[in-house]
C-alpha cells in the first residue's frame, strides 16, 4: 500500500526537496494535502504557500513561484509550497518548473499534486531528482484502510459491518470515509455491527451490490434488474460496478478458501466453480470498469447481460 510510503515520508518531514503524488483517487491526494497542512502550515503565513493549477484565481505565473522557492524561508528551517492539479499545467509553464527541478532549493519543499496516472509532463531526466509516489489502495487492501480510519476516529467496526460497509456505500473511498466520519458521531461502546449500520449507512440506498450479487447468484433476471435499477438511482454506474465487483471477488474467493459467508442465510452457488470460470467472469469485469470510463451508458445493464447468461449455461453443464 503506497499509503505507508507517504505516511513515513510524513513522519520523516519530508527529507527530499521535492515530491510529487499521483492518484487516481481524487480523496487521497485531498487527504494527503490535509496532512501536509496540518504538518507544515500551522499559520505560517510567510512560509506555506499553495496554488492550484486548475483554478486561474488560485494560480500566480510559474516565474513568481520558481522565486518563492528560490527565496529563503522567514525565521523558519524551510518554506513550503503546493501546487496543486499539475495535470492541468500547461507545457510552457511545466518548462519553467523543469529548470527549478533540475535544481530546487534544499531550503525548501515543493510539493507536486497530480490527478490521474503517473505523470509525463516532465523530461525524464529532470524526474530522477523528485521523489514520486502513487497513492494507492488495491482492492483488496480497501477492508484495512476502513479499519485503520475508523480506529483513528476511535470506533471499532466487526469484520462483517466493514464487508457490509463496502457492499452498501460502494467502494468509492470518499464516500466511505464520509460514512466513517458520520459513524464517529455516534459515540459509541464497543463494536459496531451490522445491526447497528444497517438504516444508517447510505440510507437513501434500499439496495445493496449484496443483493445484486444475491439475485445473480440464483439466476433471477427480473430481480438483478429491479436491484440495478434501484442502485443507480443514488448511485453512479462505477460505484456499482466497483461494489459488484468487489462482492464477486468476495464471493468467488470465499469459495476457493472454503471459508462461510458472513450472514449466510442458506448456501449460495458461487458466480463461478471453476478457474477458467472465474477468469471470464474477472474478464467481463475488467471490460466493463474500461468501458464505463468512457461511456456509462449501458455498461452496467450489458454486464449484467452477460453474467445473466453465464449462470444459465452453467446450470445446462
Amino acid at each position: 500500500m503506497s499509503i505507508r510510503q507517504f505516511q513515513q515520508e510524513l513522519s520523516q518531514g519530508f527529507r527530499s526537496p521535492v515530491y510529487l503524488f499521483h492518484s487516481s483517487e481524487d480523496f487521497l491526494l485531498y487527504e494527503a494535502l490535509s496532512f501536509i497542512r496540518e504538518q507544515r502550515d500551522k499559520g505560517d503565513v510567510f512560509n506555506f504557500d499553495i496554488y492550484d493549477c486548475k483554478s486561474p484565481d488560485d494560480m500566480v505565473p510559474m516565474e513568481q513561484i520558481v522565486d518563492t522557492l528560490n527565496t529563503m524561508p522567514f525565521l523558519s528551517e524551510r518554506r513550503t509550497v503546493v501546487l496543486k492539479n499539475i495535470q492541468k499545467l500547461a507545457k510552457k509553464e511545466a518548462k519553467k518548473l523543469e529548470a527549478y527541478l533540475a535544481v530546487p532549493s534544499p531550503a525548501s519543499l515543493l510539493i507536486l499534486l497530480h490527478e490521474g496516472a503517473s505523470p509525463k509532463l516532465f523530461d525524464a531526466a529532470v524526474l530522477k531528482g523528485v521523489k514520486m509516489i502513487a497513492l494507492t489502495v488495491q482492492e483488496k487492501e480497501i477492508p484495512l484502510w476502513i479499519g485503520a480510519h475508523a480506529k483513528k476516529k476511535g470506533i471499532s467496526l466487526t469484520a462483517e459491518a466493514v464487508e457490509y460497509l463496502i457492499t452498501v456505500a460502494g467502494t468509492d473511498l470518499g464516500m466511505l470515509f464520509a460514512e466513517i466520519e458520520k459513524l464517529s458521531c455516534w459515540n459509541a461502546a464497543g463494536s459496531i455491527g451490522v445491526e447497528d449500520l444497517k438504516g444508517t449507512v447510505y440510507a437513501g440506498a434500499e439496495y445493496s451490490a449484496f443483493d445484486l450479487t444475491d439475485a445473480l447468484a440464483r439466476g433471477d433476471a427480473r430481480e438483478v434488474f429491479r436491484i440495478a435499477q434501484g442502485l443507480l438511482v443514488n448511485q453512479e454506474p462505477q460505484m456499482v460496478l466497483g461494489a459488484l465487483n468487489y462482492q464477486i471477488s468476495r464471493q468467488i474467493s470465499r469459495q476457493v478458501s472454503g471459508e462461510p459467508a458472513p450472514q449466510q442465510k442458506a448456501p449460495q452457488n458461487s458466480p463461478e466453480k471453476n478457474s477458467a470460470g472465474a477468469y471470464e467472469v474477472f474478464r467481463l469485469l475488467h471490460e466493463a470498469d474500461a468501458a464505463v470510463k468512457s461511456s456509462h451508458k449501458f455498461v452496467l445493464e450489458d454486464l449484467l447481460v452477460k453474467l445473466l447468461r453465464r449462470k444459465g449455461k452453467s446450470r445446462t453443464v
